[in-house]
């Protein structure tokens, strides 16, 4: 795929607080720096604000603080100008979509202020071909979205948030509910575009063995807080999983990043 190549970027949150009708999620959160190439797991229990996080960065959801791209502003940005840096990939895709897998990749490159100067004379087809093909599934462009299975949803999804070449790009849960073998795709694709394109690539997840191997760096939220980031050997301890999550676990080094055993609950 044709692609856009930037400056190294780095991503710096400061400060950052948002939450829903009149009520606090996130509380003065500093992530960062993000670096480009770099791809950094939020984790953490349910309601821990990881998606409002991911939200407030993409623009998507009203927030105080500062959220710096090479040291642009990203919250005084209108939200065309924010979605030509930042790409967003939702946890799913409506069910019922009528468009076939193009149209709506298309649909993606037309909703993000895009200018024919950013890729030369191609055209919008063909630019939103590349990125169906970057994912690997060409053989179904034609294919409706709603006709797709979960997996293929999934990197149907990730090419409309690829297709601008985003520097940052956001994913929110872009496993859950995938086998083993869309799991570990999935996850390969995210790490080598990141890799390729010098792209901040920020994601929620669930499963900690998975951030472990596949993350340069991992933030642990709890209570609209960060309570702990490093690499993953740094931030995922004994100490943390059972202080965030309350459960007794064992963890230690591993071949590809960690073992995690969880032993039991911590009764409160």
């Amino acid at each position: 795929m044709s692609e856009r190549r930037s400056p190294p970027d780095e991503l710096l949150i400061t400060a950052l607080t948002s939450g829903y009708g009149g009520a606090s999620v996130l509380e003065g959160v500093d992530l960062g720096p993000c670096r480009a190439g770099e791809i950094v797991s939020l984790l953490g229990p349910n309601a821990a604000g990881k998606t409002t996080l991911l939200r407030a960065i993409a623009g998507l959801q009203p927030a105080h603080g500062s959220v710096r791209l090479a040291g642009t502003e990203l919250l005084d940005l209108s939200l065309a100008d924010h979605a030509r840096l930042v790409g967003y990939m939702p946890q799913s895709l409506p069910q019922r979509i009528g468009l076939t897998v193009i149209e709506a990749t298309i649909g993606a490159l037309r909703t993000g202020n895009w200018e024919k100067g950013d890729q030369g004379a191609r055209s919008l087809e063909a630019i939103a071909y590349d990125a169906i093909e970057d994912v690997g599934i060409g053989h179904l462009a034609l294919r409706e979205v709603g006709h797709l299975s979960g997996g293929q949803r999934q990197l149907a999804s990730l090419s409309q948030a690829l297709v601008r070449a985003p520097r940052v790009l956001l994913l929110d849960e872009p496993i859950s509910a995938l086998d083993l073998h869309y799991q570990l795709r999935v996850m390969k694709l995210v790490q080598a575009v990141a890799r390729r394109r010098g792209m901040i690539v920020v994601m929620v997840l669930h499963d900690l063995s998975i951030a472990a191997r596949w993350s340069d760096r991992v933030a642990l939220l709890s209570g609209g807080r960060i309570v702990a980031q490093g690499t993953p050997g740094e931030a995922i301890t004994a100490e943390r999983l059972a202080e965030v999550y309350r459960v007794e676990a064992t963890v230690s080094p591993a071949a590809q990043g960690l073992s995690i055993v969880i032993e039991d609950i911590i009764e409160d």
